[in-house]
């Protein structure tokens, strides 16, 4: 994320202005922050800090839930109110010096040019981090969803790490999935890839159009499928196969930014197949409805809920 974008994003969240999509973003920032090992520069004395969050207080009236703890969203937001008044909190050197960071909110897309020349195409509510010396270090992090086109160098293998799996590379095409609380996929379109699953310390080696999933606590499954149909989201297609509904609302919930609930647990388990190319999130909700004989209610522009079809 640059700067000048980090601080228009600050600013809209201090306000109570974010999407769903940018709040996520801004508090998962934060708490990146937090859990460094770094020194940061916003550990305040009660004093100061009460009197911090008293200005704050005016500035964005009733509160929102938060994702994270009280005291945490504290300090992450007096953060945003010292880049508002000016303190360079920005010299900080996970934003300044060598790591850098790119997100796509809920609702977008990004395409990355990495300085090796590897392209990155980032999904909705994702992230990447690397370095600035990547060209010799060619290794980066990844938060949710990217597919990636890496040009070839044996000498510098490409690495790509989630908290699940480090994907090893020199120079493929391939997809990885790795949002929090859900199944990590990786899936292979040319080339070669080794996967390293850190829980069970296992190495796997995949070529074209061969799928790995795992789920902590559970055993990595292998499959054969056309790997185009994993990257789909590339052409801005959603591509159901065969998939849970509540999984298919996940989806659904970061490409269009919105909140999808169910009326009970069991119509998340239903399963859907079908392909939406550019299409609405009226017409994607009317499919699925049609299909499954259930009821889309929008309660708000953004909260939806979908529950059984009434008797007549």
């Amino acid at each position: 994320m640059q700067k000048e974008e980090f601080i228009q994003l600050a600013k809209k969240y201090a306000q109570n202005k974010c999407s769903w999509g940018e709040q996520e973003a801004v508090e998962e920032f934060f708490k990146k922050l937090q859990d460094s090992d770094q020194d940061i520069p916003y550990v305040f004395t009660e004093e100061k800090r009460d009197l911090l969050l008293k200005k704050i207080s005016s500035k964005i009236g009733k509160p929102k839930k938060r994702l994270l703890p009280l005291y945490s969203a504290a300090l992450k937001i007096a953060a945003i109110v010292l880049i508002l008044i000016g303190v360079p909190f920005l010299g900080n050197s996970l934003l300044k010096n060598e790591n850098i960071s790119v997100v796509a909110v809920k609702g977008e897309k990004k395409t990355i040019h990495l300085p090796d020349g590897s392209l990155v195409f980032l999904n909705s509510n994702s992230s990447i981090s690397y370095l600035q010396n990547f060209k010799n270090n060619r290794e980066l992090q990844l938060t949710g969803e990217a597919y990636f086109e890496v040009v070839k160098n044996p000498e510098k293998p490409f690495l790509v790490k989630t908290d699940k799996i480090t994907t090893r590379v020199l120079g493929t095409s391939f997809n990885i999935e790795a949002y929090k609380n859900s199944r990590t996929k990786v899936s292979v379109n040319t080339g070669k890839v080794e996967v390293d699953i850190k829980e069970i310390s296992e190495k796997t080696f995949l070529t074209k159009n061969q799928q790995l999933s795992f789920m902590t606590g559970s055993q990595a499954v292998l499959s054969k499928d056309n790997s185009e149909d994993f990257n789909a989201w590339t052409r801005n297609t959603i591509v159901l196969n065969n998939t849970s509904l509540g999984d298919a609302a996940k989806i659904l919930e970061n490409w269009y930014d919105i909140k999808i609930n169910f009326s009970s647990k069991k119509l998340k388990e239903m399963t859907i197949s079908g392909k939406f190319k550019d299409e609405k999130l009226s017409n994607v909700l009317k499919s699925i409805a049609i299909v499954k004989e259930l009821e889309i209610d929008f309660l708000t522009k953004n909260q939806i809920l979908i529950r059984e079809k009434q008797k007549k």
